[in-house]
């Protein structure tokens, strides 16, 4: 991206925020209804030519189709590992839904930017906590009216070596307590051309609520007293949420080696790791994996053992403090 491009695609962001801001502000329509409805069939179609003229496929481990009540709207969190998945995920759940991104930047005047601007698309930047602030309430909103949701909520590609999903944050199932929406879970894979697509069910933030007290979400919400006993029922929500997105990867891992067996790690090259992550991040031009470490959740426990090491690359040697370094003085 030139600099020129790259500066258009920021001053168009910013004002982007800047329109956000005044729809919540002062109640204004919501962005992307009627365009959706125009655009939907044709994207549709458009997204299945892809995947069919591509040679690739979609195959689902338990449910296809997706069964959930009929008087309450739908989060769809879905794992993140690749940039086709947006695509294989979208027509999964073939019906009409608003779509939580973060790069704007890199989907400015191209042909992914005409996509989101076909369906209720809300940018958020992850390095504000006033945007961060007015997306949540827009997502809310949205699902308020009756609008079904579609998000990500480890916020990156999961290119962690050994957790099968990331941290998650708490806004997911936040929305779905203050808007009454339930939570469709999704992991999708990638083998070759084949993804595979496994979901089973759904499940419901305010049972679990419930289980806590007689009190709405709202009612705890405005009530200080109650502060702690909210976090904890967000943390059981969110913990749900996470188990469920990795029980669902787990079970496409198990059904794959049961039908084609497992690859010894004896035959992966040393260098596979940093091949797979070449391989990703070429998908999606100007993606950079800074932005994928700095806008992921990070736990407390992770902050303070980052501390711990920018605090141990800046100690200066001493007599006192010789035995960390494993070493004598001279």
């Amino acid at each position: 991206m030139t600099e020129e491009r790259l500066a258009q695609a920021l001053a168009a962001f910013e004002a982007y925020k800047e329109r956000k801001k005044d729809i919540i502000d002062n109640n204004l329509p919501l962005p992307g209804i009627k365009a959706q409805k125009y655009y939907y069939p044709l994207t549709q179609f458009l997204l299945r030519m892809i995947t069919l003229f591509g040679g690739e496929s979609i195959s689902y481990l338990n449910e296809k189709k997706i069964n959930t009540p009929k008087d309450r709207p739908i989060i769809f969190a879905n794992t993140h590992k690749f940039k086709p998945d947006i695509e294989k995920t979208t027509i999964s759940i073939n019906r009409p839904s608003v779509f939580m991104a973060s790069d704007f930047k890199n989907s400015y005047k191209t042909i992914n930017g005409w996509y989101f601007g076909t369906r209720p698309t809300i940018f958020v930047d992850p390095y504000s906590k006033e945007d961060r602030s007015y997306t949540y309430r827009m997502m809310v909103r949205y699902l308020k009216e009756g609008h079904d949701c579609m998000i990500y909520p480890e916020a990156v590609w999961n290119l962690s070596e050994n957790k099968i999903v990331l941290d998650t944050f708490l806004g997911t199932v936040k929305a779905a307590l203050e808007s009454n929406a339930i939570i469709v879970c999704s992991a999708i894979e990638r083998y070759g051309k084949k993804y595979v697509i496994n979901r089973n069910g759904y499940f419901d933030p305010v049972l679990i609520l419930s289980e806590y007290t007689d009190k709405t979400f709202e009612e705890l919400s405005n009530d200080p007293d109650c502060k702690g006993l909210l976090k904890s029922i967000l943390t059981e929500c969110n913990q749900e949420l996470r188990n469920t997105m990795a029980t669902r990867t787990f079970e496409i891992w198990e059904d794959h080696a049961q039908k084609y067996g497992v690859e010894s790690r004896a035959d992966l090259p040393a260098d596979y790791w940093d091949q797979f992550v070449t391989s990703l991040t070429k998908e999606w031009p100007g993606y950079k994996m800074s932005d994928n470490v700095e806008q992921r959740f990070h736990t407390k426990a992770e902050i303070e053992q980052d501390n711990i090491r920018f605090d141990s690359a800046n100690i200066r040697p001493t007599m006192q403090n010789a035995f960390l370094f494993n070493k004598r003085l001279k």
